[in-house]
């Protein structure tokens, strides 16, 4: 998991090379009409003009304490998912994540939160005095078989990117890599690259 100033500084990155994003905004989902491309990112939003999407709702902690130390992600096994605890600097520990088959957005459940802060706790005792700083539920946009696609052919002009389950900031990358492959030689090479156009 990134941390947000990663992830701002990867945004500045991308807008410097000439990207442009729009956050926040109702998009009707029609093709662009002055010829440029949309890749669309919407995730689950997007599921009117991706069906086949189905929602994996997860949650998260944010806490903080003084008094661990960790230099790199901890991945917890657990009988009803896998979890891990990320350092994310200054004290502060983002603990995750549940996948609950569900598209309900809401809060997070006293379950979850319990079972979260019991596996942080499992994995150090001095977790039981961190503070919570942050509790954050949301729905992942996920395929049938949970492995993403880059969707193109089925509407001129738009490129879908989508179904990147809980691996989104993993896969991301290759997923980057398959639509700049696609935009620059139009080519179909790479599994997650589907031409809707055949299907």
């Amino acid at each position: 998991m990134v941390t947000p100033d990663a992830l701002h500084g990867l945004l500045a990155l991308a807008r410097s090379a000439g990207a442009t994003f729009e956050f926040g905004i109702d998009w009707s989902g029609e093709p662009p009409d002055d010829g440029s491309r949309v890749v669309d990112c919407r995730g689950i939003a997007a599921r009117d003009d991706v069906p086949s999407l189905r929602g994996v709702r997860g949650e998260r902690l944010l806490i903080e304490t003084g008094e661990i130390k960790l230099s790199r992600p901890v991945r917890l096994l657990h009988p009803r998912y896998a979890s891990y605890i990320v350092p994310w600097g200054d004290g502060r520990f983002l603990v995750g994540a549940t996948v609950i088959e569900s598209d309900d957005d809401r809060a997070m459940t006293v379950r979850s939160a319990l079972e979260l802060l019991g596996m942080a706790y499992a994995l150090h005792p001095a977790f039981g005095e961190a503070q919570i700083l942050e509790i954050t539920s949301g729905v992942r946009p996920s395929f049938a078989d949970n492995v993403p696609r880059v969707l193109v052919g089925g509407t001129p002009g738009i490129i879908r990117v989508n179904g990147a389950f809980r691996h989104g900031f993993l896969l991301a990358p290759v997923m980057a890599e398959v639509v700049a492959g696609h935009l620059a030689h139009e080519q179909f090479a790479h599994p997650l690259l589907i031409d809707e156009s055949t299907c």
